[in-house]
């Protein structure tokens, strides 16, 4: 029912409730925000001491006009035995992280919640029937201790307030062709270290930890991933490690149900469905199966047909842009990989610049953040080698290609798919043998079957003999099929 991060009030004994409003001193002046216990000489000492003190929490507090750590702090002042904070109705869902108190407190998150102690609380209340001044607090409460952990919720799930996809430039999907979000990490009441000095956040102010929600709290999660991959690939580029961490990805909870998204602000967990690719990307991060991907899609330049060839020293290997093949001359996966890194850094460049020069509007910026002028461009989002394939317009029908590139032994594998709703796919190779070290093109072919701008979604899967298994998510948006007619 609330969240504290504190310990109970010592004993089940019950104490008595006293709110804000009722406990002022004869001195103190009328002031709307006095039910928020912001300021301790507004009080009555002897009516809050040794009894549980109400507080309001209003939309200030989500503001960081007032805050918990004065309001315990008056609470403290005036002896209370604890501090309880009722949810002002005008607070609708808003995600309470934990908050640390110096004494017993609970905050009450939901206003109906919040109601019901209100209305037990006044309904206690005995007044002089001429003066209608309070003669008896007749409330009682104590404080059981915090949030007990419930280890049976279907982990992992998408919040509410996690972004979304598609990833438009701007109001248009026209320029949507890469996925986001790329995947899903732990990032709700994540409890870690905090600086005592740190002064982003008053309620954790001279703490030692502190536990907090979002995107900052997923964020280290992947690059503590992306270190160990690094560590154990030095030479893989970080789009080698993200294909790593996107491909071995999981899509389902930990009972093998599948990954729910909340889809609500208000009652976040009354209104929740099993997530797509546009709320989970690739899916919930395996740091397992991340450091033993099998495959992985580096960046490569599917479109190139020049036919220049590069020599890396050594006789290592011979590239050539217009076959698309490697002839290896070394079976070392370590050499392999940081010879094609050295390729791929200059390709993969080439191909995000391209890309993003066929974005209108954007030469001018390119220009300044890299001197480079654009030129003429046709590479797509959906060009680009990721570990994921996102079409925003697909009109009639398209063929996309990936590069996968063997970093295990040689292994056999199986593709099989699951095609997105109005759109027909097939997959070619169905089945193949990759050697250590050695590459293989996977053929995609889409085609629209109806006319529909619902975002649906699929998936391509690779199973290989080895145990390795590859993921990759397909996303279409905008579907245009060609109907003929007879005149």
């Amino acid at each position: 029912m609330g969240r504290n991060c504190i310990s109970k009030t010592g004993t089940d004994d019950m104490y008595m409730l006293v709110s804000a409003i009722h406990s002022l001193n004869d001195t103190a002046a009328k002031d709307m925000y006095v039910s928020e216990c912001q300021d301790a000489s507004k009080f009555n000492h002897t009516l809050v001491q040794g009894n549980l003190l109400i507080c309001s929490y209003s939309i200030r507090f989500v503001l960081g006009l007032s805050t918990i750590k004065q309001a315990s702090e008056t609470a403290m002042n005036l002896s209370a035995a604890g501090v309880v904070f009722a949810m002002d109705p005008f607070v609708i869902s808003y995600q309470l992280n934990p908050v640390p108190m110096r004494l017993p407190g609970i905050i009450i998150p939901s206003p109906d919640d919040s109601k019901i102690l209100l209305q037990y609380y006044n309904s206690s209340l005995e007044k002089d029937e001429t003066t209608r001044k309070i003669v008896k607090f007749g409330a009682v409460a104590c404080i059981l201790g915090g949030v007990t952990p419930n280890f049976s919720l279907s982990a992992p799930k998408v919040m509410y307030y996690s972004a979304r996809g598609p990833d438009p430039e701007d109001n248009s999907v026209d320029n949507a062709d890469i996925l986001k979000p790329n995947l899903v990490a732990p990032g709700n009441s994540i409890w870690a270290a905090w600086s005592s000095r740190g002064a982003e956040s008053i309620e954790f102010q001279g703490e030692n930890f502190a536990m907090m929600s979002g995107t900052s709290m997923a964020a280290p999660h992947i690059a503590g991933l992306a270190a160990l991959i690094k560590q154990k690939f030095p030479t893989f580029s970080p789009a080698a490690i993200g294909s790593a961490l996107s491909t071995t990805a999981s899509q389902h909870n930990k009972y093998g149900g599948p990954i729910l998204a909340q889809r609500a602000y208000a009652n976040p967990d009354l209104n929740q469905s099993p997530a797509t690719s546009f709320d989970m990307g690739s899916g919930f991060v395996n740091a397992t199966a991340a450091l033993d991907p099998g495959l992985i899609l580096d960046t490569n330049d599917m479109k190139s047909t020049s036919g220049y060839c590069f020599s890396l020293g050594s006789g290592m290997f011979l590239w050539c842009s217009k076959k698309q093949d490697i002839v290896a001359q070394s079976t070392a996966v370590a050499e392999f990989v940081a010879a094609t890194t050295t390729v791929n850094q200059h390709r993969g460049y080439n191909d995000y610049m391209a890309f993003l020069c066929g974005i209108n509007g954007s030469a001018p910026v390119l220009l300044n953040y890299t001197g480079e002028s654009c030129g003429v461009s046709t590479m797509n989002g959906a060009d680009l080698n990721m570990p994921s394939i996102t079409i925003s317009k697909l009109n009639q029908s398209r063929k996309v290609q990936r590069m996968l590139t063997n970093i295990a032994g040689n292994e056999t594998y199986i593709v099989g798919w699951s095609a997105p709703n109005g759109v027909s796919v097939k997959v070619n190779p169905k089945r193949f043998f990759v050697a250590s070290a050695q590459q293989q093109i996977l053929n995609v072919f889409l085609n629209a079957t109806m006319n529909s701008t619902t975002p649906s979604f699929g998936r391509i899967g690779l199973v290989g003999n080895k145990g390795h298994v590859v993921n990759i998510p397909l996303s279409v948006v905008v579907k245009i099929s060609y109907h003929s007619t007879n005149s």
